[in-house]
């Protein structure tokens, strides 16, 4: 089945971060850099979930705490996509996404995919066929997730929900 709805836990850059991101001659000026995004989680396909899933989904979000936590990306790089990454290890990140997932799972949330993957910034989903290159890191404290359904084929992020992070979050 071709996924029409995937629901994902996303951190999105703040607005000086989308501008810097935006600028980059890489990037994609077709989209807009509100759609700038980090997937942590990937969840499963709104469009096939049973009705309770995301009732489910956001009520175990609700009772998570977690530390914010920094993302820095210092290259770009072109695979299928064209993408920032680093090479450092993102490890509070993928502690966090551990953390997270853990907690879901504690939860009884749904999480039919439930995959982490690397931290990464798509900056252009056509590919331009250019080869990696270093440049200064753009990141940010991670301070806050979102609940996220994209619209496959529309470029539309609808948000089913927002949690800070930190003491006392949840």
């Amino acid at each position: 089945m071709r996924a029409r709805n995937p629901l994902y836990i996303m951190a999105k850059p703040p607005p000086a971060v989308q501008a810097a991101i935006a600028a980059l001659p890489r990037n994609d000026p077709g989209r807009g850099p509100g759609l700038l995004h980090v997937t942590l989680v990937s969840l499963y396909d709104l469009h096939y979930a049973p009705p309770d899933w995301l009732p489910a989904t956001v009520a175990a979000l609700g009772s998570f705490v977690a530390a914010p936590f920094p993302l820095a990306f210092d290259r770009i790089e072109n695979r299928k996509a064209v993408t920032l990454r680093t090479r450092d290890p993102l490890a509070e990140a993928r502690a966090f996404q551990k953390a997270l997932v853990n907690h879901l799972l504690r939860e009884k949330a749904p999480i039919m995919d439930g995959t982490t993957p690397e931290p990464h910034i798509t900056i252009n989903y056509r590919g331009d066929r250019l080869n990696a290159q270093k440049m200064p890191p753009i990141g940010w404290t991670v301070d806050e997730i979102i609940l996220t359904e994209s619209i496959v084929g529309k470029t539309t992020h609808v948000e089913h929900g927002r949690w800070r992070l930190g003491k006392g979050a949840g």
